[in-house]
């Protein structure tokens, strides 16, 4: 029995000896194949356009033209099942000819025998309907995608609208816009205000995080100097750190070396803001150290660590520390996006970050880019 069931083959050649050849062999192997016979490319170009095949022997020698100008044709026309090419020339140039506009075997037809004929039907067979199987899995990823695309860029917008409204409302209550209240009402609404945000944030990482696995994020590289964007992170985090008693500092190692880097400033910045945010999340006491050490000749990499004295990581948080959706053991664990988001920004950059922590004693993530 031929390979899953072939019903309809065309045979395409002159010669009415060979066309009787692989007809009787197929019929030998399925009585109920119907075979459909055409003389010259003409002829076959018509039965192609008007009828439905699973394979076609195509012979090179045809009054009109060719099988190679003929296979092609067909392929052209968006014809993917099996054409197997019958020719009796040695020439070795034809078969590559033949191979490189879409035949998907040949067979020598001073060599044509009806084993041969069927074994070589049915390996093409297999490829083919591999290829479909590969087609529809692909086809299937894609439409998968599309609808997680679309998911994430409806969530996003359900989700952040309301919560942004929601937080202007509670800001014109707390500014007593509709009446005066109590300060300890304003406390309340803005624990709502900050949990709000943490829930923007939340949602706003699961989108970076989507565009990242799924390739649509597009790093926009510029040439900066890496101190200047250090000192504006800390800046900006610095009210933070003051009220919680903590003293963020910035160090800049050995100010002679290199501290120019092509990157994507803004993406970048969000991998400093999320990692000193962590450490001022999960240290009481101490210090903060955002420490920078530029590039040379023999070492074109610039290094950034952010440095705690915080309560540490677990050996077995550590390891699982930057993994998408791992949350720590403690209860200041967030969603467990940031660190994962951080990881794909940094190896978007073709660059790594690692991890040194003990517990009690304090934490370094340590981020190395290619200058």
């Amino acid at each position: 029995m031929l390979y899953l069931e072939i019903a309809n083959v065309l045979v395409v050649d002159d010669d009415e000896a060979d066309r009787m050849l692989v007809k009787r062999t197929l019929k030998q192997n399925n009585p109920h194949v119907t075979i459909v016979e055409a003389e010259n490319c003409r002829s076959a170009l018509v039965l192609i356009l008007q009828q439905s095949f699973d394979c076609a022997f195509v012979d090179y020698n045809l009054p009109d033209g060719n099988g190679i100008e003929l296979i092609g044709q067909f392929r052209t026309l968006g014809i993917k099942f099996p054409l197997i090419a019958l020719t009796g020339q040695d020439n070795e140039q034809v078969i590559v000819d033949l191979m490189k506009v879409g035949a998907s075997d040949y067979i020598k037809k001073n060599n044509v025998k009806p084993d041969l004929i069927y074994h070589i039907l049915q390996q093409c067979m297999r490829l083919y309907h591999a290829e479909i199987a590969a087609d529809e899995a692909k086809q299937q990823r894609e439409d998968l995608l599309e609808q997680r695309e679309a998911f994430i860029s409806y969530m996003t917008h359900d989700m952040q609208t309301p919560l942004v409204g929601a937080n202007r409302m509670l800001e014109l209550i707390q500014d007593d816009v509709f009446g005066v209240i109590s300060d300890s009402v304003k406390q309340k609404i803005d624990i709502i205000i900050h949990s709000n945000q943490d829930l923007l944030s939340m949602v706003r990482d699961l989108v970076e995080v989507y565009s990242y696995d799924t390739n649509l994020k597009q790093i926009n590289r510029i040439p900066i100097d890496i101190r200047d964007l250090a000192e504006e992170v800390i800046q900006e985090l610095s009210p933070l750190a003051i009220d919680r008693n903590l003293d963020l500092q910035l160090i800049l190692k050995k100010q002679e070396l290199n501290y120019q880097i092509s990157i994507d400033r803004l993406v970048l910045k969000r991998v400093l803001v999320n990692l000193i945010g962590n450490s001022l999340n999960f240290t009481e006491a101490g210090h903060i150290s955002l420490i920078i050490t530029g590039s040379s000749t023999n070492n074109p990499m610039i290094k950034i660590s952010v440095q705690d004295t915080g309560i540490g990581i677990s050996s077995e948080d550590k390891v699982h520390i930057f993994e998408r959706f791992r949350r720590g053991g403690h209860k200041r664990s967030n969603s467990g996006l940031g660190l994962y988001l951080c990881r794909r920004i940094v190896e978007k950059h073709n660059g790594t970050i690692h991890v040194e922590s003990q517990l009690n004693k304090g934490t370094t993530f340590t981020i190395l880019l290619p200058i």
